[in-house]
């Protein structure tokens, strides 16, 4: 709509002369450059619209503007990262100071503005003021004393020369006020008469040495990175003031008077020098005080708040005894405590993560309530929790060497790098849990207490326990486990099942369990990349999971098929170079092949169901965050004269932040929603395989577009009735 309105005015515009130089607004960039260079219909023009970065050398005098009477609106502007690259001399002809502006002006919004200042120019008529990543130094004189009662907008961010702002007295209508990367502004004028400020932009003002006077309805006050030591007494007046932040300053003091605020809810105060708990209003819900030089918090149940989060992260706290009922979250990660803190029963989350504690034993009395405990790379040696509310619980990176007495109610328990070599489940333990990561751990052996599989002498890793066999569970990750040789009975429906780079893996098995009766599970991921032990018994046992996998997709398919949900996608990867014969029983030995439909026996319609199967060597793989598998098909009629066609894709990873490698030929089985059509009486069907290998610069720019060499595919078809009810069929 906007753009309409604007082509709209544009064609009015057009329609007022032929000449360009005689038409009241002016917009493109030829038009303007050959007014302001050669001083063409000056006193007709109203407004200039420039992108600056599709003109050069464009001569600008002291005098450029002074013939523009009527001139109201001047609009140079820049797109985006161009800023970098676009040098304000480019609109210098002698190397003046400033430029006379006409006093009709309006609105004043220019990139890179070239000149120092705006003396001589009176903005008794100026609402918007945006000199963003300009060259000015400064504003105007105080002794000026500019009429600012229009002014509504003043944009000087990114000016790096400007030292200060002048006395914006007049400016009683001001809105916003925006210095952000300021970098050598040391002070601002007083600002609590504006009444009518909204914003005040002083993010990376780093040489910003006073707190600023700002009205006291004021409600967000950002002071990040500035040079400020002390919050003085007044600001007991910013009684509006909501959230402040003075995250990197120098803060030391911070003055008693703050507790007297009863609005403020946000305080950020970390990477600061204060060595002192600072007295806090009532009103506060969240308090930052990370990497601060703090040693002690001691918070009373009688202290007046209603904190709720507390960061305490990086600090240099050693003694923690806190009670207050309000808190919830409470982080002391990498702080040097050794001894679990005293904690009030209402907190639901807790961050050790890095500390020094050993022992953690906490009971339903203790802290009932917690939810969250983050321990991951703390020197934990023990662990016994007996709190049935713990929903989420990492020791991974922590020198435990035997299993954590966990609650049955725990939900997310990683146990990442550590010396854990046997696990033992009980039958009513763990039934709630989702996700077990055991990524580039020792372990050896994992059981339950009713069937043992494996053997003390070979490392096994056994997942027979109802836990393990439950329907709940959705992720189960083992990668980079190379000591692990057995995954026996596995949950046969577990959407994420990851086992990559196990390389002493050999045997692989799934427990026999109906369908799933949900409708959550939409994807399937079986990574067991770079596993070169894996025995042919193994390999058929992850085929035909795979394919139980993608039945239960098509099938879930077919019953959303008039109002589609979400795509369905399974993706199963496992080394070696030969495609099934009894599960893929069309092959060919290149990146395509031709296939027929058998015609449909039956009187109801159906659905083709497609199974792929392909063989690369992915050694050459670059980034395989980025690994793109593609699926070109066309499908043709029994009279042979019409054909579709249809694309589908599938990446090879969920896990962005894994580093990934793949060494050698690889088997890959893939299923997507794009793979089931409604049978039109289609004969054959004929498919292309791509695998797009895309590499990238250090700036994440792609360079080159590079495809790895299919050696091989397979495709299964299956039949699937469209009524009633049935799982697909030969």
């Amino acid at each position: 709509m906007h753009d309409m309105l604007e082509e709209m005015g544009k064609d009015i515009v057009r329609k007022e002369s032929i000449d360009p130089e005689k038409r009241s607004r002016l917009w493109g960039a030829k038009d303007v450059f050959q007014v302001l260079r050669y001083n063409k219909g000056i006193n007709r023009i109203e407004g200039m619209k420039l992108d600056i970065s599709q003109i050069d050398n464009l001569q600008l005098h002291h005098s450029t503007f002074e013939g523009m009477i009527n001139l109201k609106v001047i609009f140079f502007y820049t797109h985006g990262f161009f800023w970098e690259k676009c040098p304000a001399e480019k609109f210098l002809a002698d190397q003046v100071d400033s430029v006379s502006l006409p006093e009709e002006l309006r609105y004043l919004h220019w990139d890179y503005y070239p000149f120092k200042s705006l003396s001589g120019f009176n903005p008794k008529n100026l609402v918007v003021l945006k000199l963003i990543c300009g060259d000015l130094e400064h504003l105007w004189n105080d002794d000026d004393h500019q009429d600012l009662v229009n002014l509504k907008e003043i944009n000087v961010a990114d000016c790096k020369n400007l030292r200060k702002i002048p006395s914006l007295l007049g400016a009683i209508n001001l809105e916003i006020l925006e210095c952000s990367g300021c970098e050598i502004l040391v002070e601002l004028p007083w600002l609590n008469h504006l009444t009518s400020l909204k914003k005040l932009g002083l993010t990376g003002c780093c040489n910003l040495k006073t707190f600023p006077v700002i009205p006291k309805h004021f409600p967000i006050l950002e002071l990040s990175d500035s040079k400020i030591e002390e919050v003085p007494d007044s600001i007991e007046h910013l009684v509006g003031l909501i959230k402040l932040c003075l995250k990197n300053s120098k803060v030391n003091i911070v003055s008693s008077n703050i507790s007297k605020l009863e609005s403020l809810h946000d305080l950020d105060l970390s990477h600061c020098p204060i060595a002192e708990f600072p007295k806090i209003p009532r009103s506060l819900t969240e308090l930052n005080l990370s990497e601060t030089q703090i040693e002690d918090v001691c918070l009373s149940s009688d202290t007046p708040s209603n904190l709720q989060k507390l960061d305490m992260s990086g600090s240099r706290v050693k003694n923690v005894s806190i009670k207050m009922d309000s808190l919830r979250d409470l982080n002391l990660s990498h702080c040097p405590i050794v001894k679990f803190p005293e904690i009030p029963r209402t907190l639901t989350k807790l961050n050790l993560s890095g500390t020094q504690i050993e022992e953690v034993s906490l009971s339903l009395d203790s802290v009932g309530n917690l939810q969250t405990l983050d321990m991951r790379g703390s020197r934990v040696k023990n662990v016994s929790i007996k709190m049935e509310a713990l929903r989420d619980l990492n020791l991974s990176h922590c020198p435990i060497t035997e299993f954590p007495e966990i609650p049955r109610s725990l939900r997310e328990l990683n146990l990442s790098g550590t010396q854990i070599k046997e696990v033992t489940l009980s039958l009513d333990s763990l039934n709630n849990l989702q996700m077990l990561k055991m990524s580039c751990s020792s372990i050896q052996k994992l059981q339950c207490n009713i069937i043992l599989f494996g053997s003390r002498e070979i490392p096994t890793v056994d997942v027979s326990s109802p836990i393990l066999m439950s329907k709940s569970i959705y992720k189960l990750q083992m990668d980079h486990c190379e000591s692990l040789k057995l995954l026996s009975e596995l949950p046969p429906y577990t959407p994420y099942l990851d086992a990559h780079g196990c390389t002493s893996l050999e045997k692989v098995s799934f427990t026999d369990l109906d369908p799933l009766d949900d409708d959550v599970v939409d994807w399937f991921y079986m990574l067991f990349c770079n596993c070169f032990s894996l025995n042919q018994d193994s390999i058929d046992n992850i085929e035909a999971n795979a394919m139980l996998k993608i039945g239960y997709l098509a099938e879930k398919q077919r019953l959303t098929w008039e109002y589609p949900y979400l795509p369905y996608r399974l993706f199963c990867c496992f080394p070696g170079n030969k495609i099934s014969t009894n599960k893929f029983e069309h092959q060919n030995t290149s990146s395509s092949l031709v296939l027929k439909i058998a015609p449909n026996g039956s009187s109801g319609s159906r659905f083709l169901v497609f199974s792929i199967c392909l063989v690369a060597d992915l050694t050459r793989c670059h980034h395989h965050e980025y690994l793109k598998f593609i699926c070109k098909y066309q499908l043709t009629t029994a009279s042979g004269g019409d054909y579709e066609k249809f694309t589908s894709q599938w990446s090879s990873c969920i896990d962005l932040e894994a580093e990934r490698k793949y060494m050698g030929d690889h088997v890959l089985i893939l299923f997507s929603e794009d793979m089931v059509k409604k049978d039109e009486d289609y004969e054959g069907a004929s498919f292309e395989f791509y695998i797009e290998n895309p590499n990238f610069n250090a700036k994440r720019e792609e360079i080159e577009e590079e495809y790895i060499k299919v050696e091989k595919c397979g495709v299964h078809v299956s039949y699937m009735d469209e009524e009633p009810s049935t799982t697909p069929t030969t």
